[in-house]
Protein backbone atom coordinates (compact mmCIF):
# COMPACT_ATOMS: atom_id res chain seq x y z
CA UNK A 1 0.00 0.00 0.00
CA UNK A 2 1.43 3.35 -0.86
CA UNK A 3 2.12 6.04 1.62
CA UNK A 4 -0.48 8.30 0.55
CA UNK A 5 -3.06 5.31 0.99
CA UNK A 6 -2.20 4.78 4.56
CA UNK A 7 -2.61 8.96 5.15
CA UNK A 8 -5.93 8.90 3.97
CA UNK A 9 -7.42 5.83 5.65
CA UNK A 10 -5.84 7.08 9.34
CA UNK A 11 -7.26 10.64 8.28
CA UNK A 12 -10.72 9.48 7.43
CA UNK A 13 -13.43 10.17 10.16
CA UNK A 14 -16.21 7.80 10.28
CA UNK A 15 -19.48 9.00 9.69
CA UNK A 16 -22.03 8.94 12.70
CA UNK A 17 -24.51 6.57 13.57
CA UNK A 18 -27.32 9.18 12.26
CA UNK A 19 -25.42 10.03 9.07
CA UNK A 20 -25.44 6.12 8.09
CA UNK A 21 -28.04 4.62 6.35
CA UNK A 22 -30.37 1.95 7.69
CA UNK A 23 -29.08 -1.09 6.01
CA UNK A 24 -25.80 -0.50 7.48
CA UNK A 25 -26.58 -0.80 11.56
CA UNK A 26 -27.70 -4.26 10.96
CA UNK A 27 -25.29 -7.02 11.22
CA UNK A 28 -25.86 -9.05 7.59
CA UNK A 29 -25.04 -13.13 7.42
CA UNK A 30 -21.75 -14.25 5.68
CA UNK A 31 -22.94 -14.41 2.12
CA UNK A 32 -21.08 -17.75 0.71
CA UNK A 33 -21.59 -16.85 -3.27
CA UNK A 34 -20.23 -13.18 -2.96
CA UNK A 35 -16.66 -13.21 -4.50
CA UNK A 36 -14.32 -10.16 -5.80
CA UNK A 37 -11.08 -10.96 -7.38
CA UNK A 38 -8.54 -8.13 -8.21
CA UNK A 39 -8.93 -7.33 -11.81
CA UNK A 40 -5.95 -6.74 -14.09
CA UNK A 41 -5.01 -3.31 -13.44
CA UNK A 42 -4.21 -3.89 -9.84
CA UNK A 43 -1.43 -1.46 -8.59
CA UNK A 44 0.93 -4.28 -6.66
CA UNK A 45 3.01 -4.93 -10.18
CA UNK A 46 7.08 -4.46 -10.39
CA UNK A 47 7.02 -0.91 -11.74
CA UNK A 48 10.36 -0.95 -13.60
CA UNK A 49 9.26 -4.58 -15.10
CA UNK A 50 9.36 -4.64 -18.84
CA UNK A 51 6.19 -5.20 -20.29
CA UNK A 52 6.22 -8.64 -22.02
CA UNK A 53 5.49 -9.19 -25.77
CA UNK A 54 3.98 -12.28 -27.25
CA UNK A 55 2.60 -12.75 -30.40
CA UNK A 56 -0.88 -12.20 -30.92
CA UNK A 57 -2.82 -15.51 -30.54
CA UNK A 58 -5.31 -16.82 -33.42
CA UNK A 59 -9.09 -15.86 -32.58
CA UNK A 60 -10.16 -18.72 -35.04
CA UNK A 61 -12.17 -21.47 -33.81
CA UNK A 62 -13.10 -19.79 -30.33
CA UNK A 63 -16.68 -20.67 -28.55
CA UNK A 64 -18.80 -17.43 -28.83
CA UNK A 65 -17.76 -15.36 -25.73
CA UNK A 66 -21.36 -14.68 -24.17
CA UNK A 67 -22.58 -18.30 -24.07
CA UNK A 68 -18.73 -19.32 -22.90
CA UNK A 69 -18.97 -16.50 -20.16
CA UNK A 70 -22.36 -17.41 -18.99
CA UNK A 71 -21.12 -21.09 -18.42
CA UNK A 72 -18.47 -20.03 -16.65
CA UNK A 73 -20.05 -18.00 -13.98
CA UNK A 74 -22.69 -20.51 -13.67
CA UNK A 75 -19.60 -22.84 -12.57
CA UNK A 76 -18.11 -20.71 -10.05
CA UNK A 77 -21.30 -19.98 -8.80
CA UNK A 78 -21.78 -23.76 -8.20
CA UNK A 79 -18.24 -23.91 -6.98
CA UNK A 80 -19.16 -21.79 -4.58
CA UNK A 81 -22.30 -23.04 -3.53
CA UNK A 82 -20.11 -26.69 -2.81
CA UNK A 83 -22.12 -28.56 -5.54
CA UNK A 84 -19.24 -28.70 -7.68
CA UNK A 85 -15.72 -29.22 -6.95
CA UNK A 86 -13.17 -26.13 -7.63
CA UNK A 87 -10.55 -27.98 -9.79
CA UNK A 88 -13.10 -28.41 -12.80
CA UNK A 89 -12.06 -24.48 -13.32
CA UNK A 90 -8.67 -24.88 -13.29
CA UNK A 91 -7.64 -24.67 -16.77
CA UNK A 92 -10.50 -21.91 -17.52
CA UNK A 93 -9.19 -19.40 -14.47
CA UNK A 94 -5.66 -17.44 -13.85
CA UNK A 95 -3.63 -19.05 -11.39
CA UNK A 96 -4.31 -16.05 -9.61
CA UNK A 97 -8.12 -16.53 -10.00
CA UNK A 98 -8.05 -20.00 -9.27
CA UNK A 99 -6.47 -19.89 -5.69
CA UNK A 100 -8.92 -17.03 -5.08
CA UNK A 101 -11.97 -18.72 -5.57
CA UNK A 102 -11.03 -22.41 -4.40
CA UNK A 103 -9.71 -20.77 -0.62
CA UNK A 104 -13.55 -18.95 -0.91
CA UNK A 105 -14.92 -22.19 -2.12
CA UNK A 106 -13.51 -23.93 0.74
CA UNK A 107 -14.71 -21.40 3.88
CA UNK A 108 -17.84 -21.84 2.84
CA UNK A 109 -17.82 -25.59 2.76
CA UNK A 110 -18.13 -25.87 6.63
CA UNK A 111 -21.58 -24.38 5.70
CA UNK A 112 -25.05 -26.41 5.43
CA UNK A 113 -26.02 -26.40 1.93
CA UNK A 114 -29.24 -27.34 0.16
CA UNK A 115 -28.78 -28.72 -3.93
CA UNK A 116 -30.23 -25.20 -6.31
CA UNK A 117 -30.55 -25.47 -9.92
CA UNK A 118 -28.27 -22.05 -10.92
CA UNK A 119 -30.33 -20.36 -14.26
CA UNK A 120 -28.58 -18.07 -16.19
CA UNK A 121 -30.88 -15.21 -16.71
CA UNK A 122 -28.69 -12.77 -18.86
CA UNK A 123 -25.53 -12.10 -20.83
CA UNK A 124 -23.82 -8.90 -22.32
CA UNK A 125 -20.41 -8.95 -23.38
CA UNK A 126 -18.41 -5.90 -24.62
CA UNK A 127 -15.59 -6.60 -26.46
CA UNK A 128 -12.10 -4.37 -25.88
CA UNK A 129 -10.45 -5.72 -28.52
CA UNK A 130 -9.94 -9.17 -30.53
CA UNK A 131 -8.26 -11.26 -27.67
CA UNK A 132 -10.49 -9.49 -24.58
CA UNK A 133 -14.01 -9.69 -23.37
CA UNK A 134 -15.81 -8.55 -20.80
CA UNK A 135 -19.39 -9.74 -19.98
CA UNK A 136 -21.72 -8.62 -16.89
CA UNK A 137 -24.16 -11.90 -16.35
CA UNK A 138 -27.51 -11.86 -14.38
CA UNK A 139 -28.11 -15.37 -12.72
CA UNK A 140 -30.56 -16.80 -10.18
CA UNK A 141 -28.41 -19.03 -7.16
CA UNK A 142 -31.80 -20.77 -6.23
CA UNK A 143 -32.28 -18.46 -3.59
CA UNK A 144 -31.69 -14.70 -5.18
CA UNK A 145 -30.77 -13.18 -8.56
CA UNK A 146 -27.04 -12.13 -8.18
CA UNK A 147 -24.85 -10.01 -11.12
CA UNK A 148 -21.79 -10.85 -12.06
CA UNK A 149 -18.81 -9.20 -13.90
CA UNK A 150 -15.84 -11.49 -15.77
CA UNK A 151 -12.82 -10.10 -18.20
CA UNK A 152 -11.91 -12.88 -20.44
CA UNK A 153 -8.79 -13.06 -22.57
CA UNK A 154 -7.33 -15.37 -24.98
CA UNK A 155 -4.55 -17.84 -23.46
CA UNK A 156 -2.73 -20.46 -25.68
CA UNK A 157 -5.64 -20.15 -28.23
CA UNK A 158 -8.45 -20.77 -25.89
CA UNK A 159 -10.64 -18.72 -23.43
CA UNK A 160 -9.60 -17.87 -19.73
CA UNK A 161 -11.11 -15.55 -17.23
CA UNK A 162 -8.54 -12.95 -15.87
CA UNK A 163 -10.50 -11.19 -12.94
CA UNK A 164 -14.40 -11.98 -11.72
CA UNK A 165 -16.82 -10.63 -9.52
CA UNK A 166 -19.80 -12.02 -7.95
CA UNK A 167 -22.50 -9.77 -6.12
Amino acid sequence: MSLLAAESITDAVPASPELRPAHLHELRPWDRIAFRAPGPDRDDRVPDAPPLVWPRPLVQDLPEPGSWCGTLVRTCVEVLLGTRPPAQLARWLTAELYEMLSHRAAAGAALPTTAHRVRLLRVHTCAIDDTHHEASVVLHDGRRVRAAAIRIEVHRGRWRATALEIG
